[in-house]
């Protein structure tokens, strides 16, 4: 799609560049700047109607006033714009913010009462004047460029656009089926996940009254027909306090009906209940954006959140991949958690890469890992793009921030090793949540109580309670380490056969990492979730939802840090209940073998733990 770009040329240089560099790849940006046969006049304006769309920067200059004109360029230009009915979007720079030197008060190259006169005119609120937007610095306009351009649908151009001559377009080049709605441009991967949603199944969505009466959708003017663009919008641009308060309203009322998260009475309802969960997601996307200046941080840096769930949004936000989810379970589908990440760099003749390779199959096959194992990296690299296609969202791991990944450069190293051989995401998280700055538990503990009936799991305490000064001037007493469980991986190595064999890098990552207590056991967990998720049968869904329950029951105990007389029956309770469930499913003795170290840490973790 074709974009003009127009404003005076030395004082707005910046902008025009910042502008170009946030819509590359989406649009043609055309600028009348360059050589032409036509005269200057003639030329800007016939650029002009080549073009769908015209964003219009405007600072304190009226730029160049052609012989026999009583306008600029830059006035004639937006003239043309709404003559050939382009989609015009105008954005003034507040005059606060303009330097002296780029004004014509300064220069004196036009009666700044023209520039005034122009500004004035933009602003009037006329009928026929788009409404335009103030910004400050090159930064703020690209941020307001962007949202002005989600916003809007994509309609058909009035009358047909002059394009420059262009060979014929391939007999294979797919075209939009008649009918069909054309996406807005510059959505972010949770936002295209919602809008293809919407677009395959309006049809259902459109006849289904829990849907169309949802509280996310109340505010709507009920003149006129709900639709798929309209159910966008509010995901997109309505105040996204209210869609989450809308979806967990929508949930709660399932639960009081006794149906749980993970239960549909038929398709349509599991089709319902999934696109409210998409529009939530778009949401705290939103939500999270005000949180998270994700310019600021590198894609290695860890999230701040402790939560899983709201770290997978955070991260999200942050590196721009989309997030899928079973029905009530809070492990998004297409992320993988690394146990214990494996390349080892710059290590020649360690087996790093094979040890990576398996490592990384077993994880997004949600099954154990096996030692020995070695693996095409190109056969990987195929295994994982046709699962994202199955997906529909690029594939990601998540590991710790700990141990030898707790150097920024190493985890650059890992983050750069996953990107260029296997085309996968990654992000880390740190242990614990005692390093929480105030805005990220403000933010995890909001997403978890809007999330908490959508996935059936109840918000994170906001840490054990606050200590007094002295206390926390004095270190906390390490928890006892777990050092005789019985993994292979731990086994002592002696010979220089055993220091090579396959397992021994594991093992000397455990050392290295040094993990005790709660955090052992919150490693231990992430493996009976691998199991949990290798419950597939359609049939078992319900006893899968209550595992996951049951797992992060556990978890938040562990994360909270609290040794209460009564956590040991508590973290009882959870690893009976997962049991006993685990003997009624197909894949049962997999996560009781994946429980049985978990069972073997928490005897060690605490003593009073009841038999």
């Amino acid at each position: 799609m074709r974009l003009y770009l127009p404003s005076t040329l030395s004082d707005l240089e910046d902008e025009r560049r910042a502008v170009r560099e946030v819509l590359s790849g989406e649009y043609t940006v055309v600028e009348s700047y360059g050589a032409d046969p036509r005269s200057l006049e003639p030329s800007c304006v016939g650029d002009v109607a080549t073009c769908m769309i015209y964003i219009g920067i405007v600072g304190l200059r009226y730029g160049f006033v052609p012989p026999g004109q009583g306008k600029s360029i830059t006035e004639l230009e937006f003239d043309a714009a709404l003559a050939a009915g382009l989609r015009c979007f105008v954005f003034v720079r507040e005059v606060a913010a303009i330097p002296v030197s780029r004004t014509d008060l300064y220069t004196r190259e036009n009666d700044p009462a023209l520039i005034e006169a122009f500004r004035a005119r933009l602003s009037s609120g006329a009928s026929n004047i788009p409404r335009a937007a103030l910004f400050t610095t090159a930064d703020d306009l690209k941020v307001k460029v962007l949202r002005a351009l989600q916003r809007q649908p994509a309609p058909a151009p009035a009358e047909p656009i002059v394009e420059p001559p262009s060979p014929p377009p391939s007999p294979a080049a797919a075209k939009p089926a008649a009918g069909a709605t054309v996406a807005p441009p510059l959505l972010t991967e949770l936002q295209k996940l919602l809008w293809s949603y919407l677009q395959d199944n309006w049809a259902t969505l459109r006849t289904q009254q829990a849907f169309t009466h949802a509280d996310l959708f109340g505010d709507l003017d009920g003149a006129v027909p709900l639709s798929a663009e309209r159910v966008f919008a509010v995901a997109c641009d309505g105040p996204p306090h209210e869609v989450l308060l809308g979806a967990r309203e929508f949930f709660e009322a399932r639960v009081a009906r006794g149906l749980s998260p993970a239960a549909s009475v038929s398709e349509a309802d599991g089709i319902v209940c999934s696109a409210i969960v998409r529009c939530a997601l778009v949401a705290a996307e939103r939500y999270v954006r005000t949180k998270v200046d994700a310019a600021a941080h590198c894609d290695h840096d860890p999230v701040a959140s402790s939560d899983h769930l709201v770290a997978c949004i955070e991260a999200a936000v942050r590196l721009g991949f989309g997030l899928c989810f079973s029905a009530g379970s809070p492990q998004p589908e297409n992320v993988f958690r690394l146990v214990h990440p494996v390349p080892e760099f710059g290590v020649p003749g360690e087996e790093g890469a094979a040890l990576s390779a398996a490592e990384l199959l077993a994880t997004i096959e949600r099954r154990e890992f096996q030692t020995g194992r070695d693996y095409d990296p190109d056969y990987l690299g195929a295994f994982i793009r046709r699962r994202a296609r199955q997906l529909g969202a690029a594939l990601v791991v998540s590991t710790d921030a700990a141990g030898r990944f707790e150097s920024p450069e190493r985890r650059a190293a890992l983050l750069k090793e996953l990107r260029q051989r296997f085309d996968l995401r990654i992000f880390f998280q740190r242990l614990g949540d005692d390093a929480m700055p105030p805005w990220a538990r403000q933010m995890q503990d909001t997403l978890l109580h809007a999330f908490g009936p959508v996935f059936d799991i109840s918000p994170q305490k906001a840490g054990s309670k606050e200590k007094e000064m002295p206390e926390r001037e004095s270190a906390p007493a390490a928890a006892p380490a777990v050092t005789s469980l019985t993994m292979n991986f731990n086994a002592p190595v002696g010979t220089l056969a055993q220091a090579n064999a396959p397992g021994a890098q594991a093992a000397g990552r455990d050392i290295v990492i040094g993990l005790h207590g709660a955090e052992l056991l919150q490693v231990l967990a992430a493996a009976v979730q691998q199991a949990i998720d290798g419950c597939t049968a359609p049939h078992e869904a319900e006893q899968r939802r209550l595992m996951s329950s049951e797992l992060n029951k556990l978890r938040e105990l562990l994360q909270s840090g609290a040794r209460a007389a009564e956590d040991p029956g508590r973290i009882k309770g959870c690893l009976d209940g997962l049991q006993k469930t685990a003997n009624a499913v197909t894949n049962g003795q997999a996560i009781i073998k994946a429980l049985a170290p978990m069972w073997e840490a928490a005897k060690q973790y605490l003593p009073t733990l009841p038999n």
